[in-house]
C-alpha cells in the first residue's frame, strides 16, 4: 500500500512540475493569443515562404519567423545563408510567395559589431 501511495504522489509531483514548466514556457514566449490569431489567419505557410526564399536567393534558410507587427506585419522574415557563408534576410509575402530583401535592422548591425 505504501508503495502505491509513494508512486502516486511521485507521479503527481512530476506531472505538476511538467505543467508548471509548460506554463512558464508559454508565459516567457513572446507570442500572445492575438498574435497567434494573426498568424493563423495569414495565407500560405512558413514552409512555402522558406522554399520561395531559398529558390530566389540560391542559399539555405537558417531561420524564419512570422512578423506580426511593425512595418513588415503579415510577412515571413527568412534568414538565408549563402554558399560563401554570407547571410541575408528576405521578406516573403504569404499571399503570393513574392520575395524581397529585408531592410537592415538596427539591432542586427549592432549585434554584428559586438
Amino acid at each position: 500500500m505504501k508503495r502505491t501511495t509513494i508512486l502516486t504522489l511521485g507521479s503527481s509531483a512530476l506531472m505538476s512540475l511538467g505543467l508548471l514548466a509548460g506554463a512558464a514556457t508559454m508565459a516567457a514566449a513572446d507570442t500572445s493569443a492575438a498574435e497567434a490569431k494573426v498568424f493563423l489567419a495569414a495565407p500560405g505557410s512558413i514552409s512555402a515562404a522558406i522554399s520561395a526564399a531559398e529558390a530566389q536567393s540560391g542559399g539555405k534558410a537558417m531561420s524564419a519567423e512570422f512578423e506580426e507587427d511593425g512595418t513588415n506585419a503579415g510577412m515571413y522574415e527568412v534568414e538565408i545563408v549563402m554558399p560563401d557563408g554570407t547571410m541575408s534576410e528576405h521578406l516573403v509575402n504569404p499571399a503570393d510567395n513574392s520575395v524581397k530583401a529585408a531592410p537592415t535592422d538596427k539591432d542586427d548591425t549592432e549585434n554584428e559589431s559586438n
